[in-house]
């Protein structure tokens, strides 16, 4: 720099003021025609970060530039809906800002002008000019793309901005993968991505990176959810009117998140327009919703509330009242469940906010059978199976703006999670009747609550701290016993068990950016308490997201998190029967270390990403063959604990394909093996959620500007089982 101010003063008889040590490390690139030195001064300061003040005899004095930071908030027009993830693009500067879930952004200038662009993809581009002294809060409001008009690209740039994102992001209006029913599910695109599969028919969750579904910590509006889907696994407990956006983190987590081993799935609800009460009605051949929305007070405080239910059971009690008719045996079958969603938001001013955030869910599946025999005497005779799980959450969130560089955060919540079977079974006579009933369930609950600050330490320095405090109680094992006859009654609880824990957490991370790419570092320390015996434990975690060229990207992350709750499966039943369990005196925290790369290329018309990700597991758990888990006393003798390894290779491409095709595409190749002394003799084997081979495409064909052809096909390998070959029958007691 001190050869260009040295150049620039021979040419201009000027004479520069400055210490060395100021420009040491300034650098500067620019090609000006015919400048003046006004024009040469001002693209040096703006580059270099310097302020310059003209003295007598022509002097010119440098001194570090006085920066200035302006925090805002992006808002839809109509509704003033928070917009995540919008990109401002500065006139001034190459770097992007990205808003974060609350649509709020902060940029540092040393220009006390302003202007540049917001965009986003659902909303039209809006201008940003402002004047940074007047320090005030800046609202962008933007609107949404109606139609746009043709729009005519010069072939002079081929220049992509590529995003620094963490996260792959979903938002409520991305294509969704067509479903049997036809419901909308913007949560089903999750399974759409690199290293996402399903757990198989039958069984809840997703499999991410050989992990299973309990390793994946799944939020709504920061409230943790502990079964998300329904049906078996048909579809999810969202609706796209629902979801505002998703954002799903599998490399290295956010630290207040790390907390489970394989993925962080944050759910982000819409907070209700607060200008107009909006309905959006939801029909599909299995199941129907309404979500209303809108203003108790305009501008300032708005609700949102949605309901959705299936009716397969409604249209199949006809099919089974018709066949019963011809049979002395009556057989109903009933599968439903139900979703109910509400969300108050209460924008106090520019700078604070409040909202609450309510769940209550689940399915529910009934067999009844009943019949009756007319000969000597009249016999009636009923039997009842009823499984359910019931999600159920309420949380409270509050974000505000203490200065122009602190901001907070603090939520308290409480979620629950049941699972409950039932079986009955009556006989009545003319002289005798019998009756025999047993249920069994178990769940958890969880109660949170937690403090962030996020701080901006300079302007390339984003710095956030927080704690937070959970406790767990688990109700793993109650098992109830109802008897009556006609001469006496018993009513039992033949097991009843509960166990509470807690978990204390302080985290800290720092995103540094610089041209062309950030670095994000953290640690997290937790304790975890359960009777006795407590764990402490620390997480560190490294992600690099490094632009190559303005087409290419490289991304890196090496992370290590620990698992202190964890779900053991029962690998003899394919229904959900699976148990929420602590770590105990005995058994030790769940831990992987996780490495992880991506490339990504980006052209006008393509785009691929190719990554590689390896996981190395400890004191991973399995549930040992043969053991009953349900009715065993000491319940902890069996669980196997081991070791386990799992890697793969991702691969995208999505593509536009003329004007009105597109093609998306994504394989993943992984494998997930277990190593542990009481399964297998100590040999390795794959796991239950090995998925070798996944290939997921999705073609799209604009019709016309109201409607659209969408044809899916997914192919997955892998979850190993065992058939049996044979039966027999042996008497026992004669």
């Amino acid at each position: 720099m001190s050869v260009c101010l040295d150049s620039i003063s021979n040419l201009t008889n000027t004479t520069f003021n400055y210490k060395t040590a100021l420009i040491s490390k300034c650098k500067s690139n620019f090609s000006l025609n015919k400048p003046t030195l006004k024009e040469i001064l001002d693209t040096i300061s703006s580059q270099c970060n310097l302020d310059y003040m003209l003295t007598k005899n022509n002097g010119i004095t440098l001194t570090k530039a006085k920066g200035f930071y302006i925090y805002g908030t992006a808002i839809d027009a109509y509704s003033s809906e928070r917009i995540a993830n919008a990109v401002i693009q500065l006139s001034n500067s190459t770097e992007e800002v990205v808003t974060d879930k609350f649509g709020m952004f902060r940029i540092y200038s040393i220009s006390k002008i302003i202007d540049g662009i917001v965009y986003h993809s659902d909303y039209q581009i809006s201008r940003l000019d402002l004047n940074a002294e007047t320090g005030a809060h800046v609202l962008v409001r933007m609107q949404k793309v109606r139609e746009l008009s043709t729009v005519n690209v010069s072939p002079e740039s081929d220049s992509v901005n590529l995003s620094l994102l963490s996260f792959d992001q979903i938002s409520s209006t991305s294509a969704s993968i067509p479903i049997v029913g036809g419901e909308s599910d913007a949560f089903n695109n999750v399974k759409l991505l690199t290293g996402v599969q399903n757990v198989s028919f039958g069984e809840q969750g997703l499999v991410i990176r050989g992990g299973s579904p309990d390793q994946n910590f799944t939020l709504v509006d920061g409230v943790p959810v502990y079964n998300t889907f329904h049906l078996l696994g048909l579809f999810s407990i969202f609706n796209s009117s629902t979801l505002n956006n998703i954002k799903v983190y599998k490399d290295a987590f956010p630290s207040k998140y790390s907390s489970r081993l394989s993925s962080v799935i944050d759910v982000r609800l819409n907070n209700g327009n607060k200008q107009k009460t909006e309905v959006n009605m939801d029909i599909g051949i299995l199941s129907s919703g309404i979500a209303v929305n809108g203003p108790i007070v305009k501008k300032k405080l708005s609700y949102f509330v949605s309901a959705r239910r299936t009716y397969a059971d409604l249209l199949a009690l006809p099919l089974q009242q018709l066949e019963s008719q011809t049979s002395s045996t009556v057989n109903n079958t009933a599968l439903w469940s139900y979703d109910i969603f509400a969300k108050i938001h209460y924008q106090i001013n520019k700078d604070h906010q409040l909202s609450i955030t309510g769940y209550n869910g689940g399915d529910q599946l009934n067999f009844d059978t009943q019949t009756e025999i007319f000969e000597n005497q009249e016999i009636e005779e009923k039997t009842r199976g009823t499984l359910g799980w019931r999600n159920n959450l309420i949380g409270v969130q509050y974000n505000g703006s203490l200065s122009n560089r602190l901001f907070i955060e603090a939520e308290s919540s409480l979620s629950k999670y049941n699972l409950s079977f039932g079986d009955e079974y009556s006989l009545n006579e003319d002289t005798a009747f019998i009756s025999n009933a047993s249920t069994s369930s178990n769940g958890l609950q969880e109660f949170r609550n937690a403090v962030d600050l996020n701080i901006v330490l300079n302007k390339n320095n984003l710095f956030q701290v927080g704690v937070g405090l959970v406790d767990y109680d688990f109700f793993p094992f109650e098992r109830n016993f109802k008897s009556q006859n006609s001469i006496r009654s018993l009513d039992t609880t033949l097991i009843s068990r509960k166990v509470s824990t807690q978990e204390q957490y302080a985290y800290a991370e720092n995103k540094s950016y610089y041209n062309g790419g950030n670095i994000t570092y953290g640690i997290r320390a937790v304790r975890f308490s359960t009777g006795s015996k407590e764990y402490i434990r620390f997480q560190p975690k490294l992600l690099l997201i490094q632009n190559i060229t303005d087409r290419e990207q490289l991304r890196f992350g090496i992370s290590e998190t620990n698992q202190f709750v964890h779900l053991v499966p029962n690998n003899n039943l394919g229904l959900p029967s699976d148990v929420w369990l602590p770590v105990t005196e005995n058994i030790k925290p769940l831990k992987v270390t996780q490495l992880s790369t991506r490339l990504l290329s980006r052209k006008k018309k393509w785009e691929y990403q190719v990554g590689i990700f390896s996981k190395y597991y400890k004191d991973i758990l399995e549930h040992q063959t043969g053991s009953q888990l349900h009715t065993d006393t000491d319940w902890e003798k069996n669980l196997a604990s081991g070791t386990g390894t799992t890697y793969g290779v991702e691969l995208m491409t999505k593509m536009k394909i003329k004007k009105k095709s597109s093609f998306y595409g994504a394989y993943t190749f992984s494998r997930s093996k277990r190593t542990m002394e009481a399964i297998n003799e100590g040999e390795v084997y794959y796991s239950k959620y090995d998925r070798p081979h996944s290939l997921s495409t999705i073609l799209e064909y604009r019709h016309s500007k109201v409607s659209k052809w969408v044809v899916a096909f997914n192919f997955a390998s892998g979850n190993p089982v065992t058939i049996p070959t044979s039966r027999y029958i042996t008497v026992i007691n004669g």
